[in-house]
């Protein structure tokens, strides 16, 4: 049990820091190549487009309107794992997830990272948005085990919330409608009469 609990600490912990690496990567490219098209110079006008867009994508994880989010269509390689080991593996899932453009995309909310990391056009911004993005995504392998030795209520919890797509897609939906807030609060004018 003990040589189990090692390797999946090694595995997750590879897995967190390679995809640490790639999202913080692309996190700088967008902050970058938004500072390059003038990102920042018109915040407000943005802020207000990013809080539309959130919206929109609310709607679409209620389930009130169609569509599909620009994503590419790949999924990790799981025989990664027989060929390279669990722990090499990780690295390689870790890396090519934290990308983020390179597998699917099942919530809107990466979309809205994007925006707002080109539209402060900040390289260091951007890329600490997205490794805080990548952190979040991590959370749940770093808590699972806790979750199930902790009991029955916990796991009846983690697969309410997290096994049923409706359910996630809700509060998905309601983290983007608070985004949606925030930007219109962040594009108001800062003098206040």
């Amino acid at each position: 049990m003990a040589h189990d609990y090692k390797l999946w600490f090694r595995s997750v912990l590879a897995y967190t820091v390679a995809g640490c690496v790639s999202a913080t990567l692309v996190g700088f490219m967008l902050g970058a190549i938004g500072g390059g098209l003038g990102g920042g110079a018109s915040r407000g006008v943005a802020f207000y487009l990013i809080g539309f867009l959130s919206l929109v994508l609310a709607a679409r994880e209620w389930g009130w309107i169609g569509f599909r989010l620009p994503e590419r269509k790949l999924q990790t390689e799981k025989v990664w794992v027989h060929e390279f080991g669990f722990v090499t593996a990780s690295v390689m899932w870790g890396l090519h997830i934290g990308l983020g453009f390179a597998t699917r995309i099942t919530y809107g909310g990466f979309w809205v990272l994007v925006a707002v990391a080109l539209a402060l056009g900040d390289a260091v911004y951007g890329a600490e948005l997205m490794l805080a993005y990548w952190l979040g995504r991590t959370l749940p392998v770093w808590i699972a085990p806790a979750l199930l030795e902790s009991g029955s209520d916990a796991v009846e919890l983690s697969e309410t919330v997290f096994g049923h797509r409706l359910v996630y897609h809700r509060i998905v939906g309601g983290a983007l409608v608070w985004s949606a807030v925030l930007m219109v609060w962040l594009a108001l004018p800062t003098q206040l009469p």
